[in-house]
């Protein structure tokens, strides 16, 4: 009988600490909007082309190949992307090609 009270206690205590830590826990200081992570994700993807194609500056197949690559798998994971749509993805990778 005096263990069970002992654990009953023990568990509202502890049940007790997790809510205060997770109440004084602070919010998230600027939420993006839903242009801004847009664009973010675009700013990301142009970051890692150029990164990408600088290494291979001297051959011109490599880079060819290199951007091909990354300009599909940049494709395929903007269409699992909920902020954008097929119009708005096929106008992406056409400037990112063009970069």
């Amino acid at each position: 009988m005096d263990s069970e009270i002992i654990y009953s206690l023990g568990g509202i205590v502890i049940f007790i600490l997790i809510i205060i830590l997770t109440l004084r826990s602070t919010p998230p200081s600027e939420i993006q909007t839903k242009e801004q992570k847009r664009q973010e994700i675009i700013n990301e993807y142009r970051q890692q082309l150029r990164s990408a194609l600088d290494a291979l500056e001297d051959d011109e197949e490599a880079m060819v190949a290199k951007k091909s690559e990354l300009l599909k798998k940049f494709s395929n994971e903007l269409s699992m992307n909920i902020f954008f749509d097929k119009e708005e993805i096929r106008d992406i990778i056409q400037n990112l090609s063009r970069d």
